[in-house]
């Protein structure tokens, strides 16, 4: 007797044709849900203002590089398109590590078009009131929500960190609010913050060097913004809440914007990666373990924006990681963005669903008929 065992199964009873005819309606099915895709309602009523937002940021970017220059050499390795945004490896006002790579991936006029969509995907038009945090970690895409918040027509409630993590705003007399300075000098952008700190671990460049501190403090006086000075994590977090109360004067927020990630605004390792990048409305119940500012206006129910993980938010809405040759405004998938027909994919998928369930459904009482009518010789599995 053989040692294995031979098993004969009979088979589905669906047949052939059936089969065929499934897979065709499945191929049909997703042609028409590829094809039948709708443009984006975001981008087509607010494509003139993302234009706008990227010639603005663009404009800033021209303004910027000169003035890098003439402070501290650009280096084409870092930074090819020599736009004077990449900083350097190490400084006395860097605070952590920074992937060069992502920061390169900014040093595109339309990311101010994604910040407009974003923006407006969370319901800001003109006049509204936006409460928004930057540091110094990632300069154009701070330019590129500032020039999309200018270019709405709405109004910003802006908390700084003047610090940088590597890659960023971190070239000593020139960090991110001596940007700011030059570009409302120069007409460019007319927003500033109303407080600014230091940035960094607490918030107050905790393990920075004092000359390190001290350069930064010169940055927010030559700015001319009121330094806010914590005394730990947690006063870092109240402070801030506190300053977006007192000078909303009333009104009601309609959205918040993050750029970077901040530990008192996405929290410690460990909970900050549970605020994903994008638009946000909502959060793991785990992200709310510990005070932060994005928690807090996530409690409030209002959207949160969160510029961070760039290389991904990049790939989402077709712009280009790490372009070595300036990109033109207009350039990239934001501009032409398309969603999927959700009520036709619906659908369709259960049009599938159902003609599977009729066919299966048919063969198997087709075949039950014709195994009685051989009085009982149904095939069974045999040893």
């Amino acid at each position: 007797m053989s040692r294995f065992t031979k098993i004969y199964w009979r088979s589905s009873g669906v047949p052939l044709w059936g089969q065929v005819f499934l897979i065709g309606l499945a191929l049909i099915a997703l042609f028409m849900a590829e094809n039948l895709r709708q443009r984006d309602p975001t981008v087509d009523s607010n494509y003139a203002t993302m234009v706008n937002a990227a010639k603005t940021m663009r404009e800033g970017m021209d303004t910027l590089m000169p003035l890098r220059a003439r402070i501290a050499p650009i280096n084409p390795e870092f930074d090819p398109q020599r736009s004077g945004l990449i900083g350097l490896e190490n400084s006395i006002i860097t605070t952590n590590q920074g992937g060069r790579e992502a920061k390169q991936t900014t040093i595109n006029p339309n990311w101010a078009a994604v910040a407009v969509k974003l923006l407006a995907d969370a319901g800001v038009k003109e006049g509204d009131l936006v409460a928004v945090t930057v540091s110094g970690s990632f300069p154009a895409l701070n330019l590129a929500v500032y020039a999309a918040i200018e270019a709405l027509g709405a109004d910003a409630v802006i908390i700084a960190s003047a610090s940088s993590s590597q890659w960023g705003a971190n070239v000593p007399q020139f960090a991110w609010l001596d940007m700011e300075r030059e570009l409302r000098r120069a007409g460019v952008i007319r927003l500033q913050p109303v407080y600014a700190s230091i940035g960094g671990i607490e918030d107050r460049g905790v393990g920075m060097s004092s000359e390190g501190v001290q350069a930064l403090k010169e940055s927010i006086q030559r700015a001319g913004i009121r330094y806010l000075e914590p005394r730990n994590y947690q006063e870092a977090v109240a402070d801030r809440i506190a300053i977006f109360r007192e000078y909303s004067a009333g009104r009601n927020y309609q959205a918040f914007v993050n750029v970077g990630g901040g530990a008192t605004i996405v929290g410690p390792p460990g909970i900050d990666d549970l605020f994903r990048s994008g638009m946000q409305q909502d959060a793991p119940a785990r992200a709310f373990a510990v005070d932060t500012v994005m928690g807090y206006f996530l409690q409030e129910n209002i959207p949160s924006i969160h510029f961070s993980g760039v290389k991904n938010l990049a790939e989402r809405y077709g712009l280009p990681i790490a372009p070595i040759e300036p990109v033109p405004v207009g350039n990239g998938g934001i501009y032409s963005a398309t969603v999927y027909n959700r009520w036709l994919a619906i659908v369709l998928g259960l049009a599938l669903f159902g003609m599977t369930w009729l066919i299966v459904r048919s063969a198997r009482i087709t075949s039950i008929f014709e195994r009685a009518g051989r009085h009982g010789n149904i095939t069974k599995p045999m040893v």
